[in-house]
């Protein structure tokens, strides 16, 4: 069991986090090398179930918060950590979860075809091995459910403060419909959403195990709700309300909670608009789109007409990520599309895998009521978000981490 101490070490590992402001200059190597060690000790020590957690909490943070971070950036310092942290408890491998074949099979594919036609490594690999990696630390009974919760919880109340403490900062970009963000907002509208969504669906379900979870899920609905009402990524509202009404609807709660529930974020709505949050979404939704969902659809025609003139080779196993990026654009551009980018970049067989692992955790829960809905759901936040976004072919980490803990979700028993 994951002791107080513990909590509070990470806690106090969190505020000398957060409390580095450049947004110009890192802190001194010395000390980024002292704090990565003082977050990862205690998991070659004892705690090895909590590395995951962990790591995913800081990474988001490191990756989306205001700031330069203690943290690093290159995917292959996590790798090699968590490459050595295995080597120290290889005896322990037998007590741990698996990764699911067809994460491995991709990874394999993956790095074939990006080696193959590029001749080098892209970040969707490292995802994807540290991925697979990261099952090993991660009990078979789901003890350590809780801190998984507690990880996104805390990176969306830490990024919301963020976007109100410094949303006048003058490293903040400032859009004409009074848009503000320091990071891509669509990104990380979507990984607050992470923490709302999972959030809600405790609180609907009543799984908090604890008074103080269920009322720090609480305020991380409310908290994250307006946060992503006023970041005003469409995306993000998007993905967050569907999972939200989906959830209400087919939980297995009574027909009383349900009621309450929906009262409870009808007044949330209603209180953020009178207040005006949702003025910049509306003046976004209204003014700013020109029918092609800010030139989405532009982009998705291009790429589309330029996989049709490859080849039939092609076609099937794709052109790698470079030959994805640079396809029918010149110098270059994504795609916003998660699905379209593994069928340019890694063909048929590459889009097929990513779909069948979007449907994997449905099928691990589809026989257990008690899960069924929830990890449908969540699912479900992430099929949406990658209609307008490719968080997964870039190789967010942040998002891999939280599709890992569907799979772990559906998978433990309690």
């Amino acid at each position: 069991m994951i002791g107080k101490r513990l909590y509070a070490y990470y806690f106090f590992l969190l505020v000398v986090l957060c409390t580095w402001f450049s947004s110009t200059a890192p802190p001194p190597m010395p000390l980024r090398i002292l704090f990565l060690a003082a977050l990862v000790v205690p998991a070659f020590y004892k705690f090895t179930n909590i590395f995951v957690p962990v790591i995913s909490c800081f990474t988001a943070l490191a990756t989306y918060g205001f700031s330069l971070s203690y943290m690093p950036t290159e995917k292959s310092i996590y790798l090699f950590i968590v490459v050595v942290l295995l080597l120290f408890n290889v005896h322990r491998l037998r007590y741990f979860q698996r990764p699911p074949i067809l994460l491995v099979f991709l990874c394999v594919y993956v790095f074939i075809i990006d080696l193959f036609t590029s001749g080098r490594v892209e970040e969707v690999f490292f995802c994807l091995l540290i991925i697979i990696l990261s099952f090993y630390f991660v009990s078979l009974n789901g003890l350590e459910r809780n801190i998984y919760i507690i990880a996104f919880i805390v990176v969306t109340l830490i990024l919301s403060l963020y976007f109100f403490t410094y949303g006048q900062s003058s490293a903040v970009e400032v859009t004409e419909t009074g848009r503000r963000y320091w990071r891509d907002p669509n990104y990380m509208g979507n990984v607050c959403g992470m923490g709302v969504v999972l959030a809600y669906i405790f609180i609907v379900n009543r799984l908090a195990s604890s008074m103080l979870l269920k009322r720090l899920c609480f305020i991380t609905v409310g908290v994250g709700m307006l946060m992503l009402v006023m970041n005003a990524s469409r995306g993000a509202f998007l993905s967050m309300a569907v999972v939200i009404v989906v959830a209400t609807l087919f939980s297995k709660v009574n027909l009383k909670t349900k009621i309450s529930m929906v009262v409870f974020i009808v007044s949330a709505v209603l209180i953020m608009y009178s207040l005006g949050a949702f003025d910049v979404l509306n003046e976004r939704i209204q003014n700013e789109d020109d029918g092609t969902g800010n030139g989405r659809t532009i982009i998705w025609e291009a790429k589309m007409l330029g996989y049709l003139n490859l080849s039939l080779f092609e076609k099937i196993f794709g052109i790698g990520y470079k030959g994805g990026f640079d396809l029918a654009m010149p110098g270059g551009y994504g795609f916003h599309n998660d699905y379209l980018a593994f069928l340019v970049d890694y063909g048929l067989i590459g889009l097929i895998l990513f779909v069948s692992l979007l449907f994997y955790p449905i099928k691990l829960a589809w026989y257990d009521s008690s899960k069924r809905v929830n990890v449908v759901s969540l699912i479900l936040f992430l099929i949406i978000c990658c209609f307008t976004l490719e968080p997964f072919t870039i190789g967010y980490l942040t998002y891999w981490f939280f599709y890992m803990f569907i799979i772990l979700y559906a998978r433990w028993h309690n």
